[in-house]
């Protein structure tokens, strides 16, 4: 199989056009709880949390500095735009686990286990969770350039820690101050995540301890960034979070975000589910490397003529309501200069283990509904060998369109839903030492 070519779709990922951008600043939440509460929740929620230590330090307890950041936030951001933010993160973090919501025990050991080290980790662990629960949504666009926001912020984990093997910098084993010289210096050339870049630019301990880079050195970092931008580890990704789609897939995530998206851009809807029977998401890094093209680059570039399910590429995307939807799916990565030749050769980051059955190809997706009984309104979604379709023809894109989420779809058909799902689901402290 060919190799994918990126390099486009990379300069696109890692440019200030895909970036995560600030979130809207947060409401106040006031301190509720005592000390003692907030230590009950840790320990409740979190084992062994009483032995947690701040770097290792005998007789720097964890437990200590979490009721501190409750109370009055972090040392290192007072006097700036984060400090009442990141606070009210905390503090809707810590009440999120005094309510017992769902998720809370993985948000709450994360909060704890961030603060075994230093300041700049446990806000970004705070505020990235903080905002999760807040529920900072987004489309479908915007969903996945906070993926690819995470593997860019990969990327330059490993350049800061390359730089420090080289001598380039000195820093601790986990080099976090340097990573975020690196992201102050670099954000806007690679469209890391402005909050990342923001509270990069606030580490003290960065600006004390390293020089900014200069104009050669930025750009000489920047293109190895991209080289270490980690694209095959992102399909994985993406194609992991697309095919989760469930019953219990909520309205705003990837998965049903996605569906909607594909009923919206894509001429052949059919093929992101699976071929036999068309009841569940299915799809490959062919695909997802050209979802990503048409959403980034607005048309599929080095993969328009490949074939997916004996259908072109670019065919799976052409249509006439896609031609007149493009105005507002335009390219957030634009150029005027003339498009570079494809490589003829092509060779794969994924390859797929699947193989196309005759009637599959036959059948070309044909999704089946049948045996709607009126007396009962029983609905059952059908998959025979003929795939023989009912006089409704409605198929299951149709019906996962209909709706707005599987929620929705609960309150509207009642008893149905369990019968049309069965078929989705086949599954303020100071640092000791900075």
């Amino acid at each position: 199989m060919a190799k994918f070519q990126t390099a486009q779709l990379v300069e696109c990922l890692l440019s200030e056009d895909t970036q995560v951008q600030l979130p809207s600043e947060s409401e106040e939440v006031v301190a509720t709880l005592t000390a003692a509460q907030v230590a009950k929740i840790f320990t409740n929620n979190v084992p062994g949390v009483q032995r947690f230590l701040f770097r290792g330090q005998q007789g720097q307890c964890v437990l200590k500095f979490l009721q501190i950041a409750y109370k009055d936030g972090w040392s290192v951001f007072r006097g700036t735009p984060l400090q009442d933010h990141l606070k009210w993160l905390m503090r809707l973090v810590v009440h999120y686990g005094h309510e017992g919501k769902p998720g809370a025990a993985q948000y709450l050991t994360e909060v704890a286990e961030a603060f075994m080290d230093c300041q700049a980790v446990q806000a970004r662990v705070v505020e990235r969770i903080g905002l999760k629960i807040r529920g900072v949504t987004t489309n479908f666009r915007g969903l996945v350039v906070g993926l690819v926001g995470e593997y860019k912020t990969w990327a330059v984990k490993m350049l800061a820690a390359e730089r420090v093997a080289q001598g380039k910098a000195q820093d601790d084993a986990t080099p976090t101050h340097y990573e975020n010289r690196l992201t102050a210096d670099l954000g806007f050339q690679l469209g890391l995540n402005a909050s990342d870049v923001r509270r990069a630019e606030l580490d003290e301990h960065a600006r004390s301890r390293f020089p900014e880079l200069k104009a050669h050195e930025m750009n000489a970092a920047a293109a190895r960034a991209r080289e270490l931008f980690d694209v095959e580890a992102l399909l994985h990704a993406l194609v992991s979070e697309l095919n989760s789609f469930s019953a219990i897939s909520g309205p705003e995530s990837l998965p049903k975000l996605f569906l909607d998206w594909a009923s919206e851009n894509m001429a052949e809807k059919h093929v992101v589910f699976d071929e036999e029977t068309c009841t569940r998401v299915e799809v490959d890094c062919m695909l997802a490397m050209a979802v990503l093209e048409f959403v980034f680059l607005g048309q599929v570039g080095s993969l328009a003529n490949e074939t997916y399910r004996d259908t072109t590429i670019r065919d799976l995307f052409e249509s006439a309501e896609v031609h007149e939807t493009l105005a507002t799916n335009a390219p957030s990565c634009s150029s005027n200069e003339e498009e570079k030749e494809e490589s003829a050769e092509n060779n794969e980051f994924c390859s797929s283990n699947e193989t196309d059955t005759n009637e599959a190809a036959e059948n070309n997706a044909s999704t089946c509904m049948s045996n709607v009984v009126e007396a009962e309104q029983v609905l059952a979604i059908t998959s025979s060998n003929s795939k023989v379709c009912s006089a409704a023809k409605m198929s299951l894109f149709a019906i996962i369109s209909e709706f707005s989420s599987p929620l929705n779809f609960i309150n509207m058909l009642g008893s149905l839903y369990d019968a049309v799902f069965q078929a989705l689901l086949p599954s303020e402290h100071v640092e000791v030492n900075a």
